[in-house]
């Protein structure tokens, strides 16, 4: 099936910015998918099929990576075939001007701490930034919550911080996953990115030197690294890196194959850069 006619499920409910991404993507790239929205990342993540493709945050500019996805990604063989950044910003509403907590989905609460810490409040976290706002209006008690500063709140909602987030200039980047593992075909005027797991199963000194070292002696800029415990042992990790070029250029194709020489490899694509 055409990647361009399959749809895509992203974290709901109506509103997010995952959705706000989705249709973003669909626009941008000329896409006619349409959108479903399931209730948390590993719902979405297991709904990649064959027949659908999944958009999750990877990365944020003041949070870092979306560790839950980093780490769905090691146990799950799906292929990255767009990526699309969005711009975020956060208001603070409360149905009362002492509210008691503050509702906030567990990514928004990192990008929002200075101001969450200014009001000394107990967080209580959710699944989505439109949830956090859906539990408030059915809260009978003083309660507040941090959504996206795009959505309409009712007249009955007070705004306590107009500007939320830590960052004026935040963003965050999401991936479109496919269960497919085919490639998109190489084109020399497009910049490529690709991205890599690394995954520890044959540790010792130096692998991790002698890993990136692989990319240094070809001139490949990496644009990101993490690293995941594996959750065997203290010192065990998996790293997820991205990189700059596409698979069938000449020098990436013989960095991966020097790669995989060292360490047991999951490959995640090559698509587009946004």
């Amino acid at each position: 099936m055409n990647s361009a006619t399959m749809d895509i499920v992203t974290l709901g409910p109506a509103g997010t910015f995952s959705e706000l991404a989705a249709q973003d993507l669909i626009k941008n790239k000329g896409l006619t998918s349409s959108i479903s929205l399931a209730d948390d990342l590993f719902s979405v993540i297991e709904q990649v099929t064959p027949g659908t493709l999944g958009l999750v945050p990877i990365e944020n500019l003041s949070e870092g990576f979306v560790s839950p996805v980093v780490d769905h990604l090691v146990r799950h063989p799906l292929q990255i075939i767009a990526e699309t950044k969005l711009p975020v910003a956060f208001k603070i509403v409360a149905n009362h001007d002492s509210p008691e907590h503050l509702w906030a989905q567990f990514v928004a609460a990192g990008q929002c701490r200075q101001c969450i810490q200014s009001m000394s409040l107990p967080v209580i976290h959710t699944n989505s930034n439109s949830d956090s706002l859906y539990k408030l209006l059915r809260c009978k008690s003083p309660a507040a919550a941090i959504v996206p500063a795009h959505i309409d709140c009712p007249t009955s909602l007070k705004v306590l911080h107009k500007t939320a987030a830590d960052i004026e200039h935040n963003e965050t980047r999401f991936i479109l996953l496919s269960a497919s593992q085919a490639n998109a075909n190489y084109e020399a005027n497009i910049k490529w990115k690709s991205s890599v797991i690394l995954v520890d199963d044959n540790d010792h000194p130096g692998l991790l030197v002698d890993s990136l070292s692989v990319f240094a002696s070809r001139g490949i800029n990496l644009t990101s690294i993490v690293s995941r415990p594996t959750g065997g042992k203290f010192g065990q990790y998996h790293f997820f890196i991205d990189f700059d070029g596409h698979s069938e250029q000449p020098h990436v194709k013989q960095a991966l194959e020097q790669l995989a020489k060292l360490n047991q490899i999951r490959w995640l694509g090559s698509y587009k850069a946004a």
